[in-house]
């Protein structure tokens, strides 16, 4: 029994270790991500106006080009170069 553990252990190991490693897997993008701005909030009648002071707002994301289908993940870091050869 104990020497089959012995076997069975470095082997179950190695497999997950080399399963975590080759995956890279992009996630597809969050709901938050999606969203879209919405139209302002307006009080009922009989109650008072909300204060457009108090609103927060929120910035307009940076401009990018979209991404190519066949680019890789973006938990994946970017190749660094030093100009050394």
């Amino acid at each position: 029994m104990m020497k089959t553990l012995k076997t069975m252990f470095p082997a179950m190991a190695l497999l997950v270790l080399a399963a975590c490693g080759s995956a890279s897997v992009c996630e597809k993008p969050r709901l938050y991500q999606q969203s879209e701005l919405g139209k302002r909030i307006e009080a009922p009648e009989g109650l008072d106006e909300l204060q457009s002071d108090r609103e927060m707002t929120i910035p307009d994301v940076s401009p990018r080009d979209p991404r190519p289908a066949d680019a890789p993940c973006l938990e994946l870091p970017p190749s660094i170069s030093t100009g050394e050869s």
